[in-house]
């Protein structure tokens, strides 16, 4: 068993990041976080940016950071957030992407369906917490929102929370396209809270102006790029064809775990 649980991150795009609790450490540690290292962020988007391999394990340790730099900021202008309440928002960011499957969405959309990623981190956060005693009840309901102090929420999903911030500029690190680099550390300064909610600042407001002109410029040349939607439905369609021929009694060469969800 590991003891040391203070451990640094160089991340390429902030620099140091530091684990900020050690049962953050044992959930970084735990293999079901550690399948991230292998779930890329950007799905098919390589074929048309070749550095664009970065993983959802990154990008989640990256989100963990803002966050830990947002409970400084409006701690600093004395809203009350106890400890518990910032760890339960770190793990809640921390796990909000822990349900992703292989190739970002597109097999949410073929292998299998009716079912979104982000209720798949939920029952993986679920599990997590069974097996962790209950440690990660609080965190469950920041992720839901069941949480009364909404902006906690919000930190972890909202239109500006922090998946996005680190999303956004992770991406275009990784991509080269650096219409979609935003000044994330400008933005999270600029945060207050009034009347339990997340708000900007008035003298951010060209910060947040920046953030949704990079992020519809992304849209454009990254997300939403010919060849990318290409790669990807022609990705999702093979799964498709895949699974009938599975159902129909053929077999494919496949691991085992793609051969139990092509039933």
């Amino acid at each position: 068993m590991n003891t040391n649980k203070k451990k640094i991150f160089n991340d390429p795009v902030y620099g140091f990041i530091t684990i900020p609790h050690p049962l953050i450490f044992d959930l970084v540690e735990h293999p079901w976080f550690q399948r991230l290292r292998r779930i890329r962020q950007l799905g098919m988007s390589h074929m048309v940016y070749p550095g664009a391999l970065h993983t959802r394990f990154q990008h989640a340790i990256g989100a963990l950071h803002l966050t830990v730099q947002a409970i400084e900021t409006l701690r600093s202008k004395g809203h009350e957030i106890s400890e518990e309440e910032a760890l339960a928002v770190e793990i809640a960011i921390l796990l909000h992407d822990i349900g992703h499957s292989p190739f970002s969405h597109a097999l949410e959309h073929s292998i299998v369906t009716g079912i979104s990623h982000e209720s798949v981190s939920l029952l993986f956060m679920e599990k997590l917490n069974e097996e962790f005693e209950g440690k990660l009840s609080l965190a469950i309901q920041v992720f839901k929102g069941t949480y009364p102090k909404l902006f906690l929420h919000q930190l972890v999903s909202s239109q500006l929370d922090m998946d996005r911030l680190d999303y956004l500029n992770r991406d275009s690190f990784y991509t080269g396209v650096l219409e979609g680099k935003i000044g994330a550390q400008r933005i999270i300064r600029m945060l207050n809270i009034e009347q339990g909610r997340l708000v900007v600042e008035e003298k951010g407001v060209y910060s947040i102006e920046k953030f949704i002109i990079a992020r519809r410029l992304m849209y454009w040349q990254v997300y939403l790029h010919k060849t990318v939607l290409a790669a990807e439905h022609l990705l999702v369609n093979i799964l498709i064809r895949a699974k009938e021929l599975v159902s129909s009694g053929e077999k494919l060469f496949a691991t085992p775990a793609f051969s139990y969800f092509g039933k």
